[in-house]
């Protein structure tokens, strides 16, 4: 292993844990969420069990037994509860959560089909995986350096999909794209002359760590030379997305449609997450909740 991934692999374990605040790969405890919001538009407050502590509501905020919504006047509140369940809160609506139901409510609540498989996606989004968004790190001593390489550290993706892409370097006239695994062997080199770049099915698997690198080859120049690394989603969690997936494609629910990127934003697929966010905007143009979930996804 060259002392330049040695220097890369260090640098995105720290990275790793000082933005998460815990080392890689533990899982938080959320054996007391049930239930989550999946889309607010208006006026919300959650006050925690007993009645003290009154705050805001958000989207995608996780609700506990024993706490309470109450939502404002012209607002509508839908949520989900980890057993599958789904309501919609009307306005001057107020509801107190038991183990898997209300216990108790006033004003307007409308019970919404439930969704089969909200109780493994409940255990996959306990707690979003925001990543360090190193997104290519530059180990020589240039100025130049090639940015925002996708997937960066942080970043998952389908093992079946992989589309590399970086910023081009200006006066590059080719780039050699690199993918090494976990054990530092080489799978995948090409030589491109823009990005990006479709890697051959068959090259990638799942539930697995990658290293690529992206190297300029200039006529008269050093090489240009940026690393980054992903991890691929496990079979059994892309089973689940492409069954979810298909549920949201044919319900037309923009409630779905932001759990549906939720799930994604803890699989740590952000590009497929922004692209779902889009898709709930332009439903919903005016919508807060969904445009502060887009800058916390780190969407553009």
């Amino acid at each position: 292993m060259n002392r330049d991934r040695i220097v890369f692999l260090l640098a995105v374990f720290v990275g790793m844990t000082i933005f998460t605040g815990r080392i890689p790969g533990t899982v938080l405890d959320s054996e007391k969420n049930i239930a989550i919001i999946c889309h607010l538009d208006g006026k919300a407050w959650i006050s925690e069990p007993g009645g003290m502590n009154r705050r805001d509501a958000s989207l995608f905020d996780w609700i506990t037994t024993g706490s309470a919504i109450e939502t404002a006047p012209g607002t509508k509140l839908v949520l989900a509860f980890s057993s599958g369940g789904r309501y919609e809160l009307g306005e001057k609506t107020k509801v107190v959560f038991g183990q898997e139901k209300f216990a108790s409510e006033s004003g307007s609540v409308k019970k919404l089909d439930s969704v089969a498989l909200m109780p493994q996606i409940a255990s996959l989004i306990g707690e979003a995986k925001p990543g360090s968004r190193l997104g290519g790190i530059r180990l020589r001593g240039s100025k130049r350096t090639i940015t925002n390489l996708y997937p960066g550290e942080g970043d998952s993706v389908l093992f079946d999909s992989v589309v590399l892409s970086f910023d081009p370097l200006e006066g590059a006239e080719k780039y050699r794209v690199e993918i090494e695994d976990e054990s530092g062997n080489s799978i995948f080199s090409v030589e491109i002359t823009s990005p990006p770049v479709a890697v051959s099915p068959g090259v990638i698997k799942p539930g697995a760590d990658y290293y690529w690198q992206v190297r300029s080859l200039e006529t008269g120049k050093p090489s240009t030379v940026s690393y980054s690394a992903f991890v691929t989603v496990d079979e059994e969690h892309a089973r689940l997305l492409k069954s979810f997936r298909a549920l949201v494609g044919t319900s037309k629910d923009v409630a779905n449609t932001l759990l549906l990127a939720r799930m994604e934003l803890s699989l740590g697929l952000r590009r497929e997450a922004c692209k779902t966010l889009g898709e709930a905007l332009a439903l919903f143009p005016e919508n807060a909740e969904i445009k502060n979930a887009l800058v916390r996804g780190g969407c553009k």
